[in-house]
């Protein structure tokens, strides 16, 4: 598996990259989204990869602890990350035009501890740890920062997912995003076309059976809703979902 730095920074530069053309940041950022919603652990790592990049201490040996706490963490939860690689590599494939190699040494310094946790590394797990204790931000110095950036905005949206979807999502809802992510547009035009399709029939037998008009009323408002959707990742999750409610 590639190091997590890898990933960061290239979901970072997306962002970044498209910031200034809005129907396309939307777009990307809406995938992004989706990734994290669809793991926990993905979440995790964005939140605490930028926390240990951006967290204001008043002193290193707050620093030293967090960083203890933190890449033990990452460490333990590190093998989890395998169910999302290859959501996040489709998305980069799908935009390398926007992706840029960067380098960010905070990030390969934890990439160092929580990857490369064997006997033999000890010592340079050691330096990256003084590395990172000792590039901190001072909490007694105060900072401006441009609202609008894209790395601040991904760290906003991991921190929201990990507070709003931590233990929502069923097995069942997460195969399906899971599914809808890797989705090439032309599959997900399909795939749309044929479960809006059969949704679609099957509210039409369950409104013509319906004998209770409280019901019949929600039936055919639902399928009114759907009738209109247009073709979206977001859509066909939703249709998806409902489908999975109706069988």
């Amino acid at each position: 598996m590639k190091p997590f730095s890898h990933y960061k920074n290239s979901i970072d530069s997306i962002l970044e990259n498209s910031f200034n053309n809005t129907t396309k940041f939307k777009k990307n950022l809406s995938v992004v989204m989706g990734a994290m919603k669809y793991s926990k652990t993905l979440r995790e790592f964005f939140t605490l990869y930028n926390d240990i990049e951006t967290k204001k201490f008043n002193s290193q040996e707050e620093r030293k602890e967090y960083i203890n706490e933190s890449t033990n963490y990452l460490k333990s939860n590190k093998n989890n990350l395998s169910e999302v690689t290859s959501i996040l590599d489709k998305i980069i494939k799908d935009r390398v035009e926007l992706c840029e190699e960067r380098t960010n040494k905070i990030y390969e310094n934890i990439d160092n501890i929580v990857f490369n946790n064997n006997v033999i590394n000890f010592g340079n797990i050691t330096e990256s740890k003084k590395y990172l204790t000792e590039n901190f931000i001072d909490g007694t110095k105060e900072t401006i920062t441009e609202i609008k950036n894209p790395k601040i905005l991904s760290h906003v949206i991991s921190k929201n997912y990990s507070k709003v979807y931590d233990a929502v999502l069923t097995e069942q809802e997460k195969n399906i995003l899971k599914n809808t992510l890797l989705m090439s547009e032309d599959t997900l035009k399909k795939e749309f076309s044929n479960v809006k399709e059969i949704a679609l029939s099957k509210l039409n037998t369950l409104i013509s059976e319906s004998k209770n008009e409280e019901l019949s009323a929600t039936l055919v408002k639902t399928k009114n809703e759907i009738s209109t959707l247009d073709m979206t990742k977001n859509a066909y999750i939703r249709v998806r979902g409902l489908l999975e409610d109706l069988n």
